[in-house]
């Protein structure tokens, strides 16, 4: 199966503009530790190394790859099988292998998997819950148009602090749109009220929803979450915040979304960012003219 992913993936790569050809690594004449499946020449004379790994890379083996890599002026890009992972929205304490690659790929992971209409990577979020427990959150598919490659400042886990060379596939921050935010707060509230801690679905990307641990399905529950019942809960789930929080955590709320949303300073297309920030203006708006703290 593996063979088959780096076919497709290497078929995908070489239709980016970006890119000059790939080369294909046979999975019995590499080592898992040190070659990539996929070498990618660009245009510009960059190298990238595609690693598709079935299983989480050991801390100091991953540190000493991307080092050499990074010596030799190569990009590093790592793609991992998504069996690996939790079900999305579940709760766990991630390996150290897995917490240094999503601070190495702007707090994402990618991830390959094949179904029935072939091959596809995604994309995972650690939502932090607490000193070391995180939330799974997974994103939606990749659309392959893109390879660029820059070096990041890790600043955290101690162990790959530093100035890496690394390349992605230019996604989005999905983690950061206010309707995934919304979305989430949306469904745990409900739930909360529901079954107390007991949660019996998970949210999956896509409006998709799946028992924990089970396979993605389209199908929804009989008893969906239902939407937020009033504008106020509408503009609350909005900004992500409960309809508990204080007048100070929805404005530090809002000023976080702004941030990120504003188009003067979001990495999103111009279009995309003026009407989300829009949308999370009006909501504040509402909020601050509606509630009574």
């Amino acid at each position: 199966m593996i063979e088959d992913i780096k076919r497709w993936l290497a078929a995908q790569l070489v239709a980016v503009n970006s890119v000059r050809h790939c080369t294909i690594r046979r999975e019995e004449t590499r080592e898992p530790d040190r070659d990539p499946s996929i070498i990618v020449d660009t245009w510009s004379g960059l190298f990238i190394h595609v690693v598709l790994l079935n299983d989480i890379p050991k801390p100091r083996a991953l540190k000493k790859m991307i080092s050499e890599a990074t010596r030799c002026g190569v990009g590093m890009l790592y793609v991992l099988d998504a069996d690996l992972f939790p079900a999305d929205g579940e709760r766990f304490i991630p390996d150290d292998g897995l917490v240094i690659l999503h601070a190495l790929y702007k707090d994402r992971i990618y991830t390959y998997r094949v179904q029935d209409d072939g091959p596809h990577i995604g994309q995972i979020h650690f939502k932090s819950f607490g000193h070391d427990e995180v939330e799974v959150w997974y994103g939606p598919d990749v659309q392959i148009r893109h390879l660029p490659s820059y070096r990041v400042w890790v600043k955290s886990p101690a162990l790959i602090k530093g100035d890496w060379l690394i390349a992605y596939f230019g996604t989005e921050a999905f983690w950061k749109h206010a309707e995934t935010s919304a979305a989430r707060e949306a469904f745990r509230r409900q739930y909360r009220r529901q079954n107390g801690n007991s949660w019996k679905y998970v949210w999956d990307a896509g409006s998709s929803w799946r028992e924990p641990g089970g396979e993605r399905t389209n199908d929804t529950p009989a008893e969906p979450p239902p939407k937020p019942e009033s504008k106020l809960d509408r503009s609350l789930a909005l900004l992500g915040v409960n309809a508990q929080a204080s007048e100070a955590d929805v404005k530090a709320k809002f000023r976080q979304l702004a941030r990120e949303l504003h188009p003067d300073v979001s990495q999103l297309p111009k279009d995309e960012a003026e009407q989300r920030f829009k949308v999370i203006n009006e909501a504040y708006t509402y909020i601050k003219a509606t509630r009574r703290w």
